[in-house]
């Protein structure tokens, strides 16, 4: 008997060693982070080539959020990485430089420091932003084509541009972040859906929303809603797409009418981060895009 069970035990023991090699590395890509003047920038990163294929996050929220493009296209041959801007995240958290024109500066030497000259660039939300505040730089490294999903170049409605936040809406998301972090960021995430999903997606992307200061998070909404960077539209010279939710299809349209060449892709029935209410019809919608030469 003492024999057989030490057999036993060897027979596990070998199981998990070979399960655990198998397994290789946490998930299916690689945290890394690149020090870049005075931050040190976590990414997640996955695949490797030429073709490089860059996910910014939105406001406040965690690169972890691109989960279901990273192996969908990594596995296509694409070298994808998703990036922790400044403050979010596992980024270095700062004082100073939470504003957008400051991120796109950080994404300039975040490539120039990893060397990647020829790059897809993709931005969500916030992300959005800073692609437009990089494309109008002076210094950049003029990327083959953008993607902005569910972005806006200005925030409050005016005349001759249908905004979608009233300072009101501004006002009471910031006081309820005041009021009470948890349970405002668990708000904030949840209304970013329109599908529902498992209750752990919400508690992941809330901690990693958490990660960030409240003074950095103030900072980079005041300069998001207060901004107005539709003059940044006219600098976007490479092929691009919008990909957007039904709510924000009007914004998506006034975009499409201001860059040279681009198109629109609307998905039914998503809310603002339509890339995990449906992940299938988005990665399928970049695909085509990123394959059209």
């Amino acid at each position: 008997m003492k024999i057989r069970a030490i057999i036993l035990l060897l027979f596990l023991f070998l199981l998990t060693a070979i399960l655990t090699v198998a397994a290789g590395p946490k998930g299916p890509w690689e945290d890394k982070y690149l020090q870049i003047g005075d931050i040190k920038i976590h990414y997640l990163e996955a695949g490797e080539g030429d073709r490089v294929l860059v996910f910014i996050p939105g406001w406040i929220l965690p690169a972890e959020v691109w989960k279901e493009q990273i192996p969908y296209f990594s596995a296509r041959g694409f070298r994808v990485i998703a990036l922790d801007p400044r403050s979010q995240g596992q980024t270095t958290k700062t004082e100073v430089g939470n504003t957008y024109h400051q991120h796109a500066a950080d994404l300039h030497a975040f490539l120039g420091g990893l060397n990647i000259e020829h790059s897809y660039l993709v931005g969500w939300s916030a992300g959005v932003t800073t692609l437009l505040e990089y494309l109008s730089s002076p210094e950049t490294l003029r990327p083959e084509k953008v993607v902005f999903v569910e972005g806006s170049p200005a925030f409050i409605k005016q005349d001759d541009f249908p905004g979608s936040i009233t300072a009101q809406q501004a006002r009471k998301l910031l006081f309820s972040f005041q009021d009470n972090r948890t349970t405002a960021i668990d708000q904030y995430v949840r209304s970013l859906f329109k599908v529902s999903h498992p209750e752990i997606l919400y508690k992941e992307i809330s901690e990693g929303s958490r990660k960030i200061p409240l003074s950095a998070a103030f900072s980079l909404y005041f300069d998001q809603y207060t901004g107005d960077r539709r003059p940044a539209l006219r600098h976007v010279q490479v092929p691009a797409l919008i990909i957007a939710s039904p709510e924000n299809r009007v914004v998506g349209e006034y975009m499409k009418s201001r860059i040279a060449r681009c198109s629109l892709e609307v998905i039914e029935g998503t809310g603002s981060a339509l890339f995990l209410d449906k992940p299938q019809a988005f990665n399928q919608i970049l695909e085509a895009f990123l394959g059209e030469h």
